[in-house]
């Protein structure tokens, strides 16, 4: 093993501007193996000095990485560098910080912070330096990925605005910090005397070493000969891309002097953890996928994690996450990226607007104004729920719009990075502060004026009007291959090229230069050269050849046709009661018989649009080809109650249903969605109409059915979706339920739905019955919605787990107990546990048990794993169920007397009977099914 030894030398300062790139290197650091001490000429450690990454060892190493993947990180970690360390992959040095860069993965890419640097040489001053305290850790830059860090460590820089000294050339970057980075970079401003505001350590404004000699010995010999750091070869991060990674993660962990994990580095965090799960294959990354990999640091904000995880999800700005990744360089430079805004605020984030635009700016706006005030408590939960609401809705929208105007301006005159950040940056706090008209931080009137303070900040800092090149002529509107015309005697060329200070123009074949300002000033504007006439066929191109002609013409003869069929309906109007308020009701003042009762959906609202688009709320009269497209003839709502002569009409006040035992009328013919018109034919077009489908009683609503097309969810699609054939329970010989199933989890699960024609009998032995003239039979029972409310009840128990774990991570006091929404499945998990009781019925009886259920809170369906007990334990439940609600049911309700015609005269009965009489009867209770009635068999095998 190759034994390095520390050789502790005095380095003078070094001075970039005064000595070339070999002299620095020379003075950088100097070591020695049982050798004469050697000067360090190259930009790395002797080569001969480091032992090679054996596969023996690469395979050892391997392990504890992986070991430290999977939670026991910060011994793993340690147990890395200790193999290293043994095979000279792993050494100390004294090195000057002037060489010493931040690595990309430094904090999970999200680098240094400059408030946090000066502030941390605040301490530092105040604290004093212990170089035993010092625990710097730093990897060797090799010559491949000597650019790329010399570029991220240079956009730290000049993001910073001076507060982090920049780099004198690419050479002089020779190793990046894993660990001890902003205590580095306070070694470099002492060295670079950047201005600071620490007046024990500084002189005219900028931090001064002489002052910090006599102030800290210690200190300022570590700024001048460097600290002590242990380095890790460029060998090692080659081998291993995650070494850097972990490396960090376990000093954030760790580190006395590190700085925790903010927030937004969690939320980067959390991005690069579900990214890594969706490149190995997994369509659906939940909570419990990457909550393991973000806590095993430990970070402050742990309780806060369940939230920022759905915030990224949602409004991070996709898979490159480029919201998230502006919010982040803007708070490192000027904002407070220590400072904690809590789950509250991060919850009250993630509420869903009533809008077809999820809001991804205007939260990260928020972001940018919370963490870029002075204030910590400069955002609260009711200036979020207010951002958000429908009443803000149009300043909101204006905000957001004037802030991209002002960063396209930014992008078309390629303003420096460093300027458009914090111009943009500031416009966003300043926006917030108008929309909350917050007089603390308000500092401008309205959103125009924010804006353009903006703007001359940017005209002012990027300087817009001094050019090298010809960019203010291309931001003119002139480019090369233009035809412009001189307005004062009408001369034209054609523009050749273009340079800041003149335009070469071809003039008839010779090449004329003309002074750039004559053209900014106006004096030139583009002409479009005439060309020859030509003469062009018009015969095919005639108005009624025209798509829009045969549209107009589609529309024409449905109107005819309507008006014809309205005379069907008008017949029955005076028989009708049409209601506005509270909602929209049509009621009948007269019986109809089946058949009898016939609408039509009159209107003068006609559009022909692509198949499948058409609004909810429209009727689909049918589908016409014209000019070999197929357009779908849609008829949409024409009510205008309020307008001076109002419209109205009784078929677009009918209620609708997707359930067909509620409704009372439907739409024939019943192909009229598939039905084809034909352009060129003399045919009738006929237009579908709302029948009567049962009897309709006086004083009835009417009720339209309609077909469902709500969509299933996504996550149905990609886990899989199939049916299972189930047979047994109370279904007779020969009968089977097919079982809609789905794999969620690795689990699979039935679908369980109380108006499933199959379940019924699975569970009772009889169909479902709904006809008006018999007694009913169905399964939708308080039961049922007893077994949902065990589902409902099992997810807030996981929801309110998961939150107090991750406050116990964070060490802080267990948050009140909460009730769990639909979204929160991405924190939560989507299989829950339910506690079911123990029941009992006509001698059957099964114990209490869990039964594995798929998130939701509110879905009237329930999905439970398909097990043969849970399926018996299910059907015993509803059977006892059933027989409680046949016991207290009594007489039929009056609805059903309704429907059977039944309750005119019961009413007539009750009218002739004494009042007295009628108040000293009681309601007899419909006597209990008798044993022989109510006795099940065991259910079979399903």
């Amino acid at each position: 093993m190759l034994a390095v030894l520390v050789l502790m030398t005095h380095i003078d300062r070094c001075r970039a501007t005064s000595r070339s790139d070999a002299s620095q290197s020379a003075c950088a650091c100097m070591y020695s193996r049982r050798l004469p001490s050697k000067p360090w000429t190259t930009h790395l450690c002797d080569r001969s000095f480091q032992m090679a990454l054996t596969t023996e060892l690469a395979t050892k190493v391997e392990k504890l990485l992986v070991a430290a993947s999977g939670g026991s990180l910060v011994r793993s970690m340690e147990q890395v560098y200790g193999l290293l360390a043994e095979h000279g992959l792993l050494y100390q040095q004294k090195v000057v910080s002037s060489f010493i860069g931040v690595h990309p993965s430094n904090r999970d890419g999200c680098g240094v912070s400059a408030k946090h640097v000066h502030e941390l040489l605040a301490d530092l001053v105040h604290l004093g330096w212990s170089p035993a305290e010092f625990r710097g850790l730093c990897v060797e830059v090799s010559e491949k990925e000597r650019s790329r860090v010399f570029a991220w460590n240079q956009e730290l820089a000049h993001n910073s605005e001076g507060q982090v000294p920049p780099w004198a050339s690419e050479l002089q970057l020779k190793f990046a910090t894993l660990a001890g980075s902003h205590t580095n970079q306070v070694l470099r401003c002492f060295l670079a005397k950047t201005p600071s505001q620490c007046a024990e350590v500084a002189e005219n404004g900028r931090l001064s070493l002489t002052s910090l000699q006599t102030a800290d010995p210690d200190f300022h010999r570590a700024c001048v000969e460097g600290a002590t750091w242990r380095i890790v070869s460029h060998q090692v991060p080659e081998r291993f891309p995650n070494f850097c990674q972990l490396a960090q993660a376990a000093a954030n962990a760790t580190g006395h002097v590190a700085r925790q994990e903010s927030e937004l580095q969690l939320c980067r965090k959390i991005h690069q953890e579900v990214a890594l799960q969706m490149s190995r294959g997994k369509t659906n990354v939940n909570y419990v996928d990457i909550k393991d990999a973000v806590l095993r640091t430990k970070p402050r904000s742990a309780s806060t994690v369940p939230a920022l995880f759905v915030f990224t999800l949602r409004y991070s700005g996709g898979q490159t996450a480029h919201l998230l990744q502006e919010t982040e360089k803007f708070v490192r430079a000027h904002g407070f990226q220590s400072r904690m805004l809590g789950s509250d605020i991060f919850e009250a984030l993630n509420t869903e607007m009533k809008s077809r635009d999820p809001g991804a700016l205007i939260r990260h706006m928020m972001l940018h104004f919370a963490y870029g005030a002075e204030d910590a408590r400069a955002l609260t939960v009711s200036d979020v729920k207010k951002l958000l609401s429908v009443g803000i809705a149009s300043k909101r929208d204006e905000a957001t719009r004037v802030f991209e105007d002002c960063k396209a301006l930014c992008s078309t005159h390629a303003v420096n990075v460093a300027v458009s950040l914090k111009a943009l940056g500031y416009l966003q706090m300043n926006l917030i502060a108008v929309l909350l008209d917050k007089k603390k931080y308000k500092k401008h009137e309205n959103i125009q004026k924010a804006a353009q303070q903006c703007v001359e900040e940017i005209n002012q800092a990027a300087q817009l009007r001094q050019h090298k090149d010809a960019s203010r002529l291309i931001s003119a509107g002139y480019e090369v291959g233009m035809h412009v015309l001189r307005k004062s005697d009408s001369s034209t060329g054609n523009i050749k090229g273009m340079t800041a200070s003149e335009v070469t123009l071809d003039v008839e074949g010779h090449d004329v230069k003309v002074s750039a300002e004559s053209f900014l000033k106006g004096e030139w504007r583009q002409v479009n050269l005439k060309g020859e006439s030509v003469a062009v066929e018009f015969v095919g191109s005639l108005p009624v050849n025209s798509v829009d002609f045969q549209i107009a013409q589609c529309k024409a003869r449905i109107l005819d046709r309507m008006t014809a069929q309205e005379a069907t309906g008008a017949a029955h109007y005076g028989n009708l009661e049409l209601y506005l308020k509270p909602s929209k009701n049509v009621q009948a003042t007269k019986r109809f018989e089946k058949g009898e009762l016939v609408l039509i959906p009159s209107t003068h609202k006609i559009d022909l649009k692509r198949p499948g688009s058409a609004s909810s709320g429209a009727v689909v009269a049918g589908l016409v080809d014209i000019e070999g497209e197929t357009y779908e003839i849609a008829l949409s709502n024409c009510l205008q109650p309020q307008a001076s002569k109002p419209v109205l009409h009784p078929f677009w006040c009918i209620r609708t249903s997707t359930v067909p035992a509620e409704c009372n009328l439907e739409l024939f013919p019943r192909n009229h969605t598939s039905k084809k018109f034909k352009m060129d034919s003399d045919a009738v077009w006929n237009i579908p109409m709302a029948k009567s489908t049962k009897v309709i009683n006086e004083g009835d609503s009417l009720v339209l059915w309609k077909p469902s097309t709500t969509p299933r969810p996504d996550f149905q699609v990609r886990q899989g979706m199939w049916a299972r054939l189930a047979v047994g329970g109370m279904l007779k010989d020969g009968s089977k339920w097919l079982v809609k199933t789905k794999e969620v989890d690795n689990m699979l699960f039935a679908q369980i739905d109380k108006w499933d024609p199959k379940f019924v009998p699975f569970v009772t032995g009889k169909a479902v019955q709904l006809r008006k003239e018999k007694d009913p039979h169905h399964l939708s029972i308080p039961a049922f919605g007893d077994f949902l409310e065990f589902r409902r009840q099992a997810c807030d128990r996981l929801y309110n787990a998961m939150i107090k774990e991750a406050a116990l991570v964070a060490g802080d006091a267990a948050p009140e107990e909460k009730t769990a929404r639909e979204e929160d499945l991405y924190v939560a998990g989507r299989v829950v546990r339910m506690r079911c009781p123990a029941i009992a019925c006509n001698g059957e009886s099964m114990e209490a048990r869990e039964i594995a259920a798929v998130w939701s809170v509110r879905d009237p369906v329930i999905w439970i794993e398909l097990l043969e007990e849970n399926l018996q334990y299910l059907a015993l439940f509803m059977r006892r169920g059933l027989v409680d609600y046949l016991a207290d049911e009594g007489a039929p309700s009056r609805r059903r007397l309704k429907l059977r015609g039944e309750a005119e005269k019961q009413m007539v009965k009750k009218a002739k009977k004494s009042p007295k009489k009628k108040s000293r009867r009681s309601r007899k209770r419909k006597a209990a099914a008798s044993q022989e009635d109510i006795t099940l068999h065991l259910p079979r095998h399903s």
